[in-house]
């Protein structure tokens, strides 16, 4: 399985998912972004084995909304899924709250 599919299937049910970036056609709807970066390791025979991703998940919502919930189960779901534990950064601004959530999984090289 992906990392995209592995992020996705864990996060799905909370709040619309995307890869990359997203603009709502409402600026009040939540959402969920998320970016990852790899880097190659266990190399043998001139090649890696693995790779670590990376990731960081992304919850966008209005100022108002009580998130405490959502924020809770996405830690929770993507450590059920094999992900570190995530850490959990307020990058909230006055346009609404945006936490971040970064964690790491390794996988297969070239299993993207």
């Amino acid at each position: 399985m992906s990392v995209n599919s592995i992020i996705k299937n864990a996060v799905e049910h909370i709040a619309p998912i995307r890869a990359g970036q997203y603009m709502p056609a409402d600026p009040e709807e939540t959402y969920i972004v998320f970016n990852y970066n790899s880097l190659p390791t266990d190399h043998a025979d001139d090649a890696p084995e693995h790779e670590i991703y990376f990731v960081q998940v992304h919850l966008f919502c209005s100022g108002g909304f009580n998130s405490l919930a959502m924020r809770r189960d996405i830690k929770k779901r993507l450590f059920a899924a094999g992900f570190t534990f995530p850490a959990a950064i307020d990058a909230s601004d006055a346009d609404g709250q945006h936490h971040v959530f970064e964690c790491q999984i390794t996988a297969v090289a070239g299993g993207e």
